[in-house]
């Protein structure tokens, strides 16, 4: 099993990722950053990778076929 790290790097490859605001207020989330670095928040607004505050972790490795 893959050991994600939490980290302020942001994503530089498409994937889902994970993520967490700088304050206590909002639940980690799961997001999928685009080719050209665009994510959709849970509302529907998209934003650029690269304006986020907060920490990420991945990209998530999909599941293996049994």
């Amino acid at each position: 099993m893959q050991r994600l790290i939490w980290t302020s790097d942001k994503p530089k490859q498409a994937g889902w990722y994970w993520w967490r605001g700088l304050g206590e207020d909002m639940d980690p989330l799961i997001l999928f950053v685009d080719e050209v670095g665009y994510f959709q928040w849970p509302d529907g607004a998209s934003q650029e990778v690269g304006l986020t505050k907060g920490e990420w972790a991945g990209p998530i490795a999909p599941p293996s076929e049994s």
